[in-house]
């Protein structure tokens, strides 16, 4: 595991460059992409041909004033 859900979870809301107060980690942005393909492709013993990227684009509707509804 490369971090936890907390850890991961600062990254997601932190913010690219040095640390400010109100976003107290940090992190390079392209430093960070480089080390996720990095890591991908180390985890192969030859590279993959292909790539598939799923992404889920599911509509959940939210009903009513829920809390986070943004």
């Amino acid at each position: 595991v490369l971090a936890g859900k907390s850890t991961l979870n600062r990254l997601e809301h932190g913010r690219a460059g040095e640390p400010t107060r109100y976003h107290k980690i940090g992190y390079d942005k392209e430093a960070m992409e480089a080390l996720f393909v990095d890591l991908f492709l180390e985890a192969h013993d030859k590279p993959p041909g292909e790539i598939v990227l799923d992404l889920d684009a599911t509509d959940d509707p939210l009903h009513g004033q829920q809390e986070g509804r943004f």
